[in-house]
């Protein structure tokens, strides 16, 4: 229902925004709660704009009216989806001007289901050149995403590794995932490359691009050398769908536009069915915004109906503390978080004054060679327009794994099915190239030891090795966040081995000329720690650790 007496408190703050146009103000305004839903049930047109934004200060006070900001934007402009003729004026009021890219999002939709009924008929009918490697014709639905999971790892039992993270979703499900690799059961000290799809539940593309690079991959083993090199020297760690209530919400029960989770009420889990209730599909916590690493600050919003609420806290979410334990539970030294739209590899820093990252040489050229291949723009994240609470802000700092951002696709959050084929594969320039070939590029920078530790040594055959490394992590306003980095490995039957390490300095310590050491314990299996070291290694180095006193007590 419509709330006329908040809407009159907006206009206020609307006016005052226009006053200070190009003045960087920080004016913050929140719009009604159920105007999305309201759009919907009065068939107002949902509208794709393109908003004019000349000077950083308008794109910084763009970012602050609680508007649904797509993840895409350039020089002098934001696009924006626009909830019917609420949003319009309000924009108006605020003293934007914009051109309309797409005007009338719902029929859009209707053009696309259309569009991916031919594309299926005609794959079946042998008309088009072949598919995705799974032969998918058309978007996933959740269910499909856990079959084909298990699938891969039934037909694949020494190279798949199934995973359920650690919590389950607000509305009680699993999230789930493989692990790719040779002799996949075995800890044995691989880097990891870790890529996931849908933070964001209406940008169905980034579960496809990711699932299929996993099918890629267990295709290709044996028979593409560098698909064969990778799996020999790495473990693939794929995780399509990071938020399964909102992806379900927007993927089957028709609010095909939600973007965040299903919190519709902060600290409290939602009962059945709530999230699905069109007073309620508004409300919700973004994920990408909740991360530990400057949570708080700008491009996120302290609204819970604001597509970038940031929660009430850093990891308040059963999403990103998925993602904390799993990044911390592997040695993630590449990550890739796939969303739609704007053709984009985003790289640290999301915000524009906190200055270039130690690693920039090497995290620019790694961009700029995936950006190579898809024909995207290499740009740091905040060339976007300023973010934080997102997934690389805390996994780059708090691992110093190289993290990105891809934005696929150039205008639409979930377009045609058949656009998914060319994102994967190329299409024009970049045919036989596209995201296939930047993914195999981040998973070789993940086995290249110049962007990466090395600790090699001997220890007792059996031993589990875990390095361990506990901090704070800050946010914007300077809260201190309880983190821990823990991963192991066996020594094998040889009795030395070599484990592939993300440097033991954090990328915030080094900024600030320091230095910090991981902690190597052997153990018996059992848990019985017998010796510790300090490892202190540097990104692109190695160090010797031989573990004699564990072996003489093992």
């Amino acid at each position: 229902m419509f709330h006329p007496a908040r809407w009159h408190r907006l206009i206020p703050l609307a006016i005052a925004a226009a006053v200070v146009v190009g003045a960087g103000s920080q004016v913050q305004a929140v719009a009604p709660p159920d105007r999305k839903v309201q759009a919907y049930e009065k068939a107002e047109l949902i509208q794709l704009l393109r908003i004019n934004t000349p000077t950083a200060a308008d794109k910084q006070r763009l970012t602050t009216l609680d508007l649904d900001l797509a993840e895409s934007a350039g020089p002098g402009y934001v696009d924006v989806v626009a909830y019917g003729n609420q949003d319009r004026r309000f924009l108006r009021l605020a003293g934007f001007t914009w051109s309309v890219l797409e005007d009338d999002l719902v029929g859009a939709d209707r053009e696309r289901e259309a569009a991916d009924a031919a594309y299926a008929k005609a794959v079946a009918g042998k008309a088009v050149a072949a598919t995705l490697p799974s032969g998918r014709t058309a978007y996933r639905q959740l269910a499909d995403y856990t079959n084909d999971l298990a699938s891969l790892a039934s037909q694949y039992p020494t190279k798949v590794k199934p995973i359920t993270l650690r919590n389950t979703s607000l509305e009680g499900r699993a999230v789930r995932g493989i692990e790719i690799s040779r002799n996949v059961n075995v800890r044995d000290g691989k880097p990891a490359f870790v890529m996931m799809g849908l933070h964001h539940a209406r940008e169905w593309p980034a579960g496809e691009l990711t699932i299929e690079f996993a099918y890629d991959l267990l295709k290709n083993d044996g028979v593409v050398p560098r698909i064969t090199n990778i799996l020999d020297k790495a473990r693939v760690v794929i995780v399509p769908v990071v938020n399964p209530d909102g992806f379900n919400l927007s993927r089957t029960l028709g609010y095909e536009m939600k973007r965040k989770n299903c919190r519709i009420t902060n600290g409290q889990l939602p009962t059945p069915g709530q999230c699905a209730q069109s007073a309620n599909q508004s409300r919700g916590v973004d994920p990408n915004r909740n991360y530990a690493g400057f949570w708080g600050g700008p491009g996120a919003s302290t609204s819970l109906t604001s597509e970038t609420y940031r929660g009430p806290s850093a990891f308040s979410e059963p999403e990103t503390r998925n993602i904390q334990a799993l990044v911390s539970g592997y040695q993630a030294t590449t990550l890739i978080t796939n969303h739609t739209y704007s053709n984009l590899v985003l790289r640290e820093p999301g915000y524009a004054s906190a200055g270039k990252t130690p690693d920039e040489a090497m995290y620019k050229a790694l961009g700029d060679q995936m950006a190579a291949q898809n024909g995207y723009s290499s740009q740091y994240g905040y060339q976007l327009y300023d973010t934080t609470g997102t997934t690389e802000d805390w996994s780059y700092y708090a691992t110093g794994g190289l993290g990105f951002t891809f934005e696929h696709g150039a205008n639409s959050f979930h377009p045609a099915f058949s656009n998914v084929v060319s994102y994967y594969f190329g299409s024009g320039s970049t045919a036989g190239k596209g995201n296939r070939e930047a993914f195999l590029i981040a998973a070789e920078s993940t086995i290249n030891p110049a962007r990466h530790s090395v600790i090699n040594g001997t220890g007792p055959a059996g031993a589990v090795l875990r390095l361990k490394k506990s901090f704070n992590t800050k946010t914007w306003n300077g809260t201190n966040v309880p983190d821990v980095l823990d991963t192991t490995m066996v020594v094998p039957a040889g009795g030395s081995y070599t484990w592939h390490a993300n440097p033991s300095t954090r990328p915030i310590i080094v900024q600030q000329g320091g230095t910090e050491s991981w902690t190597l314990t052997c153990e018996r299996p059992t848990g019985q720690v017998l010796e510790t070291r300090s490892i202190t290694v540097a990104r692109g180095a190695s160090v010797t650790a031989n573990l004699t006193t564990c072996a003489a007590a093992f």
